[in-house]
């Protein structure tokens, strides 16, 4: 059914126009109750026939059955005008679905439009997605939301919607279970088999740095898979993926697929995370059945917050002395898989697969790989990627025989760019056959600023109401539930995460929750600049906290962060509750700097109605001064009178112009990380030859920039193994 509704009175979702798949922000939706549902059948059978099937590996997990729609504002759904914005509202319902997911094509946004997809009680809001949520992109792959039925919010400026400016595509029917049973946990934690190790049970710096590069891939909205994201030795920062060709085959299966970061347990066999930073979609650039392999390119660079890394790789043939795998076996947490033996070098056991082009680990010592670990990277000794997983036949009760295509074929295998992954990830044709990975912010981050008011050797404490209940920074019988602290804040800047010092967490239903808040500075908190919740039993008492936002949080002034405490069943008597810590008393009342919502107003600590005193609340802010990607300017846009030489060299660099004279010249060499490693200032040297001594680096790929009086020059170095 469709037809077009004016209403004057209704309460709009809140437009947060972010961009990937953020959390929804706090609002109202526009119909209170759906009466009308689009039904996406599947038969009952057909699921009852999926749910039955034993998947393996060597294919990607199959946990939805895609239907084929064709829905948008001229034939499906309602519009209704509010306002200055027509919406169109689009019920959705697939009978028997454990979840519903949509792909969204086209999707053409105009500037000030924004989308939302929810399920039929709201318990999990996917959006506000904008037009900078695909780069351009004309689909829109969405994560699924729990239930069978599912609300598509499509807000748009003005009078009507752009004719193809959105629709639906597709509507994928879960008949696995993506959710648990309140609805809100992904199921798919806790799934795989009880020998996996989980990743944060281990400390060892290198996994967890590796862990940083490897993405959960939910493909067509119907399948699930590993990725990697790898480095490139040029200059310019490249958010490529590798993964199996099994689980991305074509252009359209790259478009509509979703990337998920960082997904794992915050401690060792700990819950389900049940927010996930994810982006959606990419371009296929380079794949090849015959080695197993696609290389796509995301449609939108990671933020900062989503911590990226783009792994190293090696491409020699020598086989690493030992290996480790991250992967997402059934979709579930990161798993750690190790083997303390070289792998051997082979052929895959099945036909269609070029000759010797694989790692086969024997055994692993340590957990094993299943279904939805395919594409997973085989990372060495080192940290650095050796290969992807095609299949192989290790379980838990026998973990042996498992086979990963490796890198170096897949440099060399053809000629053709769009089937081998040289002209990708060597794109300035050195050569390399070792290369590390690097972190794309290090460089912002090596100038932030943790910004808070307690002292660092204050290890902080919470007071416990002994006459009535609760605490006095957490819910207690005063009624109190919300506080913040105030940062003093000065310039412009970046917020990329909290720190809060957490004294206490528990919780009694799975859907108690905190929901943590950036406030606008002023006399007491002022607009609500962000916000997040997060479930109490993903939270544990005495640890720091770390929460970001889906995007770092612009700020210019000082600004207040804080928390909101929710319990389904509000307390009455003394329990174990959330609380965060804070400092001890100041002696006097100016140096306060924490306060308190008594459900009308804030107010400063020093007026709390049974705990008053000058504190400071643990929480704390990382700021940046912007996310900025810094990038070496690119070489191809400079003057070419300057020289650079050996390149390949093994102890000395030599930089010469011929002709120009430079007073002042300053030149700074990067490791393939962006770390500094070598830096000079150098008077009158030119023109004329400079050598640079930099025998004391390790071989590798590095990069140079030359300041000479106002010109820039950069470029990329090799240093060969002088052996």
């Amino acid at each position: 059914m469709k037809g077009r509704i004016r209403i004057t009175s209704l309460c709009l979702l809140a437009s947060a126009l972010l961009s990937g798949q953020p959390e929804f922000p706090v609002g109202t939706p526009l119909f209170p109750e759906m009466l009308i549902w689009h039904e996406a059948a599947v038969d009952p059978l057909h699921a009852e026939a999926m749910r039955s099937v034993e998947q393996v590996k060597g294919q990607p997990w199959r946990f939805a059955i895609p239907v084929e729609v064709a829905w948008d504002p001229s034939n499906s759904g309602y519009t209704v005008a509010y306002g200055n914005e027509t919406v169109w509202v689009l019920p959705v319902s697939s009978k028997g679905a454990l979840s519903l997911n949509l792909i969204l094509s086209p999707f053409n946004l105009p500037a000030g439009a924004y989308v939302y997809v929810y399920d039929d009680e709201r318990r999990i809001v996917r959006g506000a997605f904008t037009r900078e949520s695909t780069s351009g992109r004309v689909s829109m792959p969405v994560m699924p939301v729990p239930g069978e039925r599912l609300v598509l919010e499509c807000h748009f400026p003005g009078s009507s919607v752009p004719e193809n400016s959105i629709g639906v595509s597709q509507v994928a029917h879960d008949f696995a279970g993506f959710f648990g049973p309140d609805g809100i946990k992904d199921l798919y934690y806790g799934r795989s088999d009880d020998c996996e190790a989980d990743l944060n049970c281990s400390s060892n710096p290198n996994y967890m740095t590796a862990s940083r590069s490897v993405v959960r891939l939910l493909v067509d909205g119907s399948e699930l898979c590993t990725g990697v994201m790898v480095n490139n030795t040029g200059s310019e920062y490249k958010a490529y993926v590798l993964t199996a060709n099994h689980c991305i085959e074509t252009p359209d299966q790259a478009v509509n697929t979703i990337f998920v970061f960082n997904y794992k347990s915050p401690w060792c066999d700990g819950p389900d995370m049940s927010y996930m930073n994810a982006l959606a979609g990419s371009v296929l650039q380079a794949e090849n059945p015959d080695i197993d392999f696609s290389l796509v390119e995301l449609n939108q660079f990671p933020s900062m917050v989503y911590r990226p890394y783009f792994a190293g790789w090696d491409i020699t043939t020598t086989p690493p002395s030992n290996t480790f795998a991250i992967h997402h076996p059934e979709g579930d947490v990161m798993k750690l898989t190790i083997d303390d033996n070289p792998p051997i070098s082979t052929s895959y056991p099945v036909t269609g697969f070029v000759s010797m082009g694989f790692w086969r680990v024997l055994r692993w010592e340590r957990g094993t790989t299943e279904p939805g670990s395919s594409g997973g990277p085989l990372f060495d000794q080192n940290g650095r990627v050796r290969g992807t997983l095609t299949g192989g036949g290790a379980t838990c009760a026998d973990p042996s025989n498992d086979y990963f295509a490796k890198l170096s074929r897949m440099f060399t295998i053809t000629s053709v760019a769009s089937t081998h992954l040289r002209p990708w990830l060597d794109p300035a044709g050195t050569g390399a056959t070792v290369v590390s990975g690097r972190d794309p912010y290090s460089y912002n981050l090596s100038r932030s600023d943790t910004l808070g008011n307690m002292p660092a050797d204050d290890p902080g404490s919470t007071d416990t109401y002994s006459s009535g209940w609760g605490l006095s920074t957490g819910n207690n019988s005063d009624g109190l539930i919300r506080y913040a602290e105030y940062i003093p804040f000065t310039g412009s800047g970046e917020i990329a995460w909290l720190r809060l010092s957490i004294s206490a967490s528990a919780f009694l239903s799975t859907a108690d929750s905190v929901r943590f808040y950036i406030w606008g500075g002023g006399a007491q908190p002022g607009v609500v600049l962000a916000s997040k919740r997060m479930k109490l039993n993903e939270i544990k008492g005495g640890t720091i906290l770390e929460v970001d936002f889906g995007r770092t949080i612009q700020v210019t002034g000082p600004f207040y962060a804080g928390y909101s405490v929710f319990y389904r069943t509000p307390l009455n008597q003394q329990q174990p509750q959330f609380a965060v810590a804070h400092s001890a008393p100041w002696s006097t009342s100016a140096q306060n700097t924490a306060f308190f919502n008594d459900g009308s107003t804030w107010k400063p600590f020093t007026l709390h109605p049974s705990f008053p005193m000058s504190v400071s609340l643990g929480v704390k802010a990382v700021m940046v001064e912007n996310s900025v990607l810094n990038n070496l300017p690119d070489p191809g846009l400079e003057g070419t009178d300057l020289e650079v030489f050996p390149n390949p060299f093994s102890t000395s660099v030599y930089f010469r112009f011929r002709e120009r004279a430079v007073e002042i010249a300053f030149i700074t060499i990067y490791d393939n990380a962006g770390r500094v490693v070598s830096a000079g200032e150098y008077r009158n040297a030119f023109p004329g030859l400079l050598p640079v001594e930099l025998a004391g680096l390790a071989p590798g790929i590095y990069h140079y920039g030359l300041q000479a009086d106002s010109l820039f020059y950069s470029g990329t170095l090799i240093k060969a193994d002088s052996r």
